[in-house]
């Protein structure tokens, strides 16, 4: 079991996993197309892959924590080892896909984010595998596994297709009519224009 101090931590970060994983669920249930593979593109294919990834790693990390005399550092090695070979098979499907276009780099981008961080997870399991008191390492991957869930959070969000919010729309308000007509009519004379052609 991890230290004492790390206890709560751990507690919550299963709590908070199992509530995040359970939501996944929730979605696929309402939404089935999203998982189905007949119909799945690739790109969607790997995002249900790296969210069901980065969610399910801290959970079984921390559930394992709080098992007394279980050792942290191996099912750490075992997990970061996973997500970096879903990653690596993930990012070879991408690539070979030729039919994604300019959002397959949105998730080519995600596909790097996910090999470091799963890398560094590695580094620091490897730490705890050869010195299990080694504190340092284990808060440090502590961090890194508030990371991984924001991660999975954000993979989570494009997977349902979740409205994304730009940041022209936050100062909407604030500009002039007289701008905000010119930047609506801009996409219109645009469209004018290549008709004309």
């Amino acid at each position: 079991m991890v230290p004492a101090d790390f206890a709560n931590f751990f507690t919550v970060m299963a709590g908070v996993g199992a509530t995040l994983f359970g939501l996944i669920f929730l979605v696929i249930s309402i939404k089935p197309e999203i998982t189905n593979a007949e119909n799945t593109s690739v790109m969607r294919q790997a995002q249900v892959a790296s969210s069901y990834s980065a969610l399910l790693n801290p959970l079984v990390i921390s559930l394992i924590a709080l098992v007394p005399d279980a050792t942290i550092g191996t099912v750490t090695l075992i997990m970061s080892s996973i997500g970096l070979i879903n990653t690596i098979i993930m990012g070879v499907s991408l690539l070979r896909d030729s039919k994604s276009g300019v959002k397959k780099l949105k998730s080519v981008f995600f596909i790097l984010v996910s090999l470091v961080i799963f890398s560094i997870e590695l580094f620091y399991a490897i730490r705890l595998v050869i010195t299990p008191g080694d504190l340092f390492a284990l808060y440090n991957l502590a961090i890194l596994l508030v990371i991984i869930y924001l991660y999975g959070i954000a993979r989570a969000w494009d997977l349902v297709g979740a409205r994304q919010f730009h940041i022209q729309e936050m100062f909407a308000p604030l500009l002039p009519k007289r701008m905000e007509e010119i930047s609506s009519d801009t996409p219109h004379a645009e469209s004018t224009k290549d008709a004309n052609k």
